[in-house]
């Protein structure tokens, strides 16, 4: 199979399991209604935790998990051995896209955290875990969730430019990460202006 056609195929099929949001899916599943209709009309993991409570968010936790690790593990049956990590970055890119603009449901979606941590995880377990972290810390003294995840995300560039200087697709990575920085604090610029304005929710574990 010609090259770049196995490139078009690893990154639409990614595309189209980034869009399977699991927010959407499951308070249609729970509550018969979208959940863009209720909280901060977002698709994504903390207003389903607002919106639905905790036992239900984590299946929406779980659903973004897998529909972004599916594509991650496709790329090598897809792909070969060519080229196998810059695969792995456009489809992770078509993964965190396909989130936050999702095909079937009105290309209106979340903002890629969830599904930018799975991916980065697929990618190299530390940046991913230091985000995590990062993101424990800061939600855990702040109680912002929108807070923690434009600095967790944030960290993506600084790691991949430090794990991997002077190594192959040093390129390739950092521009990964440059990319998930951007797209997903661009996506966080309502959050960002509420937290200059004082008006942004913290975190609670109370469905509402």
């Amino acid at each position: 199979m010609n090259i770049i056609l196995r490139y078009i195929i690893a990154v639409v099929v990614a595309y189209l399991f980034g869009s399977l949001n699991s927010a959407i899916i499951f308070s249609k599943i729970f509550m018969k209604k979208d959940i863009r209709q209720f909280g901060s009309g977002n698709a994504g993991t903390t207003n389903a935790l607002r919106v639905m409570g905790a036992s239900k968010a984590v299946f929406v936790i779980l659903g973004d998990i897998l529909k972004n690790v599916i594509p991650m593990l496709l790329v090598k049956p897809i792909m070969g051995e060519v080229d196998i990590v810059f695969a792995q970055v456009l489809v992770a890119i078509a993964c965190v896209i396909g989130h936050a603009y999702p095909v079937y449901f009105g290309f209106k979606g979340g903002k890629g955290v969830l599904s930018t941590a799975t991916v980065a995880w697929c990618i190299d377990w530390r940046i991913s875990l230091i985000a995590i972290l990062v993101f424990i810390l800061v939600v855990a003294i702040t109680k912002y969730v929108s807070l923690g995840s434009i600095l967790s995300v944030c960290t993506a560039p600084i790691q991949f430019g430090l794990f991997y200087w002077g190594k192959p697709y040093f390129v390739e990575l950092l521009c990964f990460g440059l990319f998930v920085a951007i797209f997903v604090t661009v996506l966080h610029r309502a959050n960002i202006k509420r937290l200059v304005e004082g008006t942004e929710n913290k975190l609670s574990f109370k469905k509402k």
